[in-house]
């Protein structure tokens, strides 16, 4: 079917016989124009039809937009945030000469305080738009609540009910954590008995359904049990060996383990190395820890959430929502993808993360 080609500013002034500007002043309504040039220019619009194309705008009026990331430093969480960083940058770096600017606001998502200090070191009315990653539940739902109704949000990683952002980002993390049980059975070759899964950062609300699809794999099976067990700081040596002595004095041999976020190594390191027996271990991501210990044999398999791809579409999606006043779909969904040591290339690279991000703009 043959599309009908929309007729331009330049070839309406060309017909009607007058400047741009004034065909420009018609489709604004702005400044004065004959009533018979109007309506020769509205009759051709009706005709052909005419969209503005706010990219050529933008660049014409060479306005600059200041976009602000709200995540936690990216180090933490085994560097899984410095994976969503590098997506976000190399946006920024693509779509700096359109005059976007990108601002990093970075805070401790063990200290409330610092998550305070840092969004409030935000300046709104500077704000364009903002990215965030909504964890520390209580205190983004606090901030949220006072942001200004005109400042539009993009979700990445993860979400919270009842709130509205222009676009969440993420993975559907029930199916992670259901998916994830179905292959920790499949892996201690159905053998009854403890399965257990452990919860970092138990109240953000990804993590709890994370765990609760774990959970419901298990539901229905005879002779299985599950155990929840939280620890709410696996960054720390100390922390974590303390809290896994504990586990297997708790559970002396558990059947398999889910660690519902991306600091699994910590788990594997301790548990899988020098024990005589292996545990089936399943956690989250490629950062560089999880990877070598995934190739080593001590992880059996990552739930990859493409952190990369997420920032660069966050950074995207509110650019086009903001510059190119474009509608854009209110959920992205991140595909489930699974890493396991026999599908690892020689050597990953990053790069891998961008596949399909490329977005065609239509004027």
């Amino acid at each position: 079917m043959n599309r009908k080609r929309q007729i331009t500013i330049r070839e309406i002034a060309a017909k009607v016989g007058v400047s741009i500007g004034t065909v420009d002043r018609v489709l604004h309504n702005r400044g004065r124009v004959s009533p018979e040039t109007r309506e020769k220019i509205e009759a051709l619009v009706k005709k052909f039809g005419y969209r503005p194309n706010p990219l050529a705008r933008h660049l014409k009026l060479k306005k600059e937009y200041q976009f602000f990331i709200l995540s936690p430093y990216r180090h933490e969480d085994s560097g899984y945030w410095g994976l969503v960083f590098n997506g976000i940058q190399r946006a920024a770096e693509e779509l700096s000469p359109f005059g976007i600017h990108i601002f990093f606001k970075e805070f401790d998502r063990y200290s409330r305080e610092s998550f305070w200090k840092t969004a409030h070191s935000i300046s709104l009315e500077d704000c364009d738009g903002l990215l965030l990653a909504p964890i520390i539940p209580s205190e983004m739902l606090h901030w949220l609540n006072e942001l200004p109704s005109n400042i539009p949000y993009v979700f990445f990683d993860a979400t919270l009910p009842d709130m509205s952002p222009i676009t969440e980002i993420g993975q559907d993390p029930y199916n992670g954590g259901f998916l994830a049980g179905k292959l920790l059975c499949l892996f201690a070759l159905r053998e009854r008995g403890t399965y257990c899964v452990i919860a970092p950062h138990s109240e953000d609300y990804h993590i709890k359904r994370r765990i609760e699809g774990f959970l419901a794999f298990w539901a229905n099976l005879e002779g299985y049990r599950t155990e929840v067990r939280t620890c709410s700081d696996m960054d720390h040596q100390e922390t974590r060996e303390g809290f896994l002595n504990s586990l297997l004095q708790e559970i002396p041999n558990p059947k398999g383990i889910f660690v519902a976020n991306s600091s699994v190594h910590s788990v594997a390191e301790i548990l899988n190395r020098d024990n005589s027996f292996h545990i089936p271990i399943i956690g989250y991501d490629l950062v560089p820890e999880n990877e070598r210990l995934l190739r080593e044999g001590l992880i059996d398999v990552l739930i990859s959430q493409r952190p990369a791809y997420q920032g660069y579409q966050a950074v995207y999606q509110l650019y086009r929502h903001v510059v190119l006043q474009q509608v854009i779909e209110k959920k992205i969904p991140i595909p489930i993808h699974f890493y396991f040591k026999e599908n690892l290339i020689q050597e990953y690279s990053p790069d891998l993360e961008y596949k399909e991000t490329m977005f065609a703009f239509n004027d």
